[in-house]
């Protein structure tokens, strides 16, 4: 088992310097030995006084509790404290408790006002490059967000939208190539997009200000599938900025969709309540308006699959299927292109031509993106593979010139004007003719040819005599007659004769 060790004061303020640190663009690629050796670091401790290392001393002792605690519990193969797990699922679940009542509670008061169609709701949508594990959670690495401001009655009124350009850690360009290959296609490192965490925190706090209600932000909507990659995009982007990430609440977008449905539903004869949390978890998994498009960021508007996996597009998906279930109900008519496409979603000649319209044919191998450009093992990407292997129409031609013409031989023909040969003669040439095609693999010698009586095929088969010990020696062996080896043998005297012939 693992022991476990309290931290000093110092360790905690090497946290926080490194933290400062990198967020001015410093990197430490050892993590906390490379701070531990910074003269810097070292001198501002030196220099703090006794009242600014208190608050280091205070998470010091705390840790030492702590430690102490767990070390008297149980522990799993990873070295994790089953106490401390425990107590981390009974957070969640009064999170998730927390949360239910919360939507409730907002659900009942705009119905009481009569003012659900007009309450605005923030619904996020994160695509990320790749993941990796950090203290046992997992961690995505954002590739492109967008915070989307909702309501019933107006469907989508305000999107911000950011793709994500900073460098890719050491060891995981490869990850990224192929997540971003098998859905979103962006580019790494897309020169058009963001590169610092702290601008893009900025903005986002920008966009969310105003639509804050007693100094606490929106609640954000997501789906359960898509809550880890917004929740690691929050951290990401706070601990950039030295900020709390517990000002911003994350919550089910299907836990909202059920709240909804038990006041509208009501109304709706062809929906079942009882079955209204199961339906919620479908209803996001459909893909009914998919093939949409015109609500697509400016990068995905010209790259295939930009409606299925942009996060711009993908909110006005969501939205429309919320329009769907609830605007009839609450009494909002439905406007095109606002609560629903502008064409019927019904319309197959548009389904097909939304399909078609995502076909794409590249005449050449050079206008693959970077995100197609994966490499083999071998440190080869499947474009260049294609380009050196490929003939150019120079080569087609100059290969078709020097190239000989077929010619056509008909042997029934010829075998039929010439005469037949020697059987003697026409054996003699076979055996030459393989011992000249016999390949010389390392400088080995050829095999040499079979010691047969090339004479004996010139005989009539009716000279051959299968009785012939001479020319056909017998199985038993190397030449010896099988009548001569029996003759040979002297038989036992006595009794000896008797058994003999008993066994034989």
């Amino acid at each position: 088992m693992p022991k476990n060790k309290s931290k000093n004061a110092f360790y905690f303020f090497m946290l926080d310097w490194k933290r400062r640190a990198e967020a001015q663009g410093r990197k430490f690629p050892n993590g906390l030995k490379d701070v531990q050796r910074e003269p810097e670091c070292n001198e501002e401790w030196q220099c703090l006084t006794k009242q600014e290392k208190g608050p280091y001393e205070a998470m010091a002792k705390n840790d030492k509790i702590t430690s102490q605690i767990s070390s008297k519990d149980k522990k799993t193969s990873y070295g994790e404290s089953i106490n401390m797990i425990e107590q981390k699922e009974l957070e969640i679940m009064k999170f998730k408790k927390e949360m239910q009542e919360n939507i409730k509670v907002i659900i009942k008061s705009a119905v009481n006002l009569n003012f659900l169609p007009k309450l605005k709701f923030c619904i996020v949508h994160v695509n990320y490059f790749f993941t990796k594990i950090v203290n046992n959670a997992l961690e995505y690495f954002p590739a492109e967000y967008a915070f989307g401001v909702f309501s019933l009655e107006n469907g989508i009124e305000e999107v911000h939208h950011a793709i994500v350009s900073t460098k890719i850690p050491l060891g995981y360009r490869r990850e990224a190539l192929e997540t971003s290959a098998n859905s979103h296609n962006i580019p790494v490192e897309y020169p058009g997009g963001e590169t610092d965490f702290v601008v893009m925190y900025k903005k986002l706090v920008d966009f969310l200000d105003s639509r804050k209600l007693v100094d606490q932000y929106p609640y954000l909507y997501t789906t359960t599938t898509n809550m880890g990659a917004v929740q690691s995009l929050i951290t990401k982007l706070s601990d950039a900025a030295q900020e709390n990430k517990d000002q911003f609440k994350i919550y089910e977008l299907e836990s909202l969709f059920t709240h909804l449905a038990n006041e509208a539903y009501k109304n709706r004869t062809d929906r079942d309540i009882n079955c209204i949390p199961i339906y919620a978890g479908h209803i996001f998994t459909r893909y009914t308006y998919i093939f949409e498009k015109g609500f697509e960021c400016h990068f995905h508007k010209y790259v295939d699959g930009g409606t299925e996996h942009c996060s711009k597009s993908v909110l006005q998906q969501w939205a429309w299927t919320l329009c769907d279930e609830f605007c009839e109900p609450l009494g909002v008519v439905m406007q095109p292109g606002v609560h629903k496409p502008k064409k019927s979603k019904t319309d197959i000649s548009q389904v097909m031509t939304n399909l078609m319209s995502n076909l794409k044919v590249n005449d050449t191998h050079e206008s693959a993106t970077e995100s197609k450009a994966i490499l083999s093992m071998t440190g080869v990407s499947e474009r260049h593979r294609l380009k050196v292997s490929s003939r150019t129409y120079q080569e087609e031609m100059r290969r078709r010139n020097e190239s000989k013409p077929i010619q056509m031989i008909d042997y029934g023909k010829e075998s039929a004007n010439k005469p037949i040969d020697d059987p003697v003669n026409k054996l003699n040439k076979s055996v030459e003719e393989e011992d000249k095609c016999v390949p010389n693999y390392l400088n080995e010698k050829p095999l040499r040819p079979p010691n047969i009586n090339k004479n004996i095929y010139a005989l009539p088969v009716n000279d051959l005599s299968i009785d012939d010990e001479e020319s056909f020696p017998p199985i038993g062996g190397r030449g010896v007659p099988i009548r001569s080896r029996l003759g040979a043998r002297k038989l036992p005297l006595g009794k000896g004769e008797s058994d003999l012939w008993t066994h034989r």
